[in-house]
């Protein structure tokens, strides 16, 4: 049996490795590559405030105008075409597809260890309990 101190530390060393994957060093990489590129930085900036207001907006029951709505429209188009932002919604993408892979990792092993009482064949590890 493990103590809290000795998981939180197992915790540590996994945020370390995945501090140093490829993937988190692929989406600092894009993240830093759209802070130097106006266009693309302005056109995140712009969608998320326009986003902001509308969202605002709906949650105060108003109604959002045609034209506020293909603004929206226009704006993600562009987000959608732009080449760095599209490396870097990938990139995210990638980081985000590791850590669904690292919770599952973990969830499976949680479960797998409840599951372990009943035999091997319940869980498919191979503990030896009968």
């Amino acid at each position: 049996m493990m103590n809290g101190e000795h998981i939180i530390k197992l915790a540590f060393e996994l945020g370390e490795a995945l501090a140093q994957s490829d993937e988190i060093e692929q989406l600092k990489n894009m993240q830093a590559s759209i802070t130097e590129d106006a266009r693309a930085y302005d056109l995140i900036v712009n969608y998320q405030n326009i986003k902001m207001k509308l969202d605002d907006q709906v949650n105060e029951g108003k109604i959002i105008s045609k034209t506020d709505e293909d603004h929206l429209q226009i704006l993600e188009d562009e987000l959608a075409s732009n080449e760095v932002i599209q490396q870097l919604m990938m990139a995210q993408e990638r980081f985000d597809n590791l850590m669904q892979a690292v919770y599952y990792a973990i969830n499976s092993a949680i479960v797998a260890e409840e599951d372990c009482s009943s035999g091997c064949d319940s869980c498919g590890c191979d503990c030896g309990t009968m």
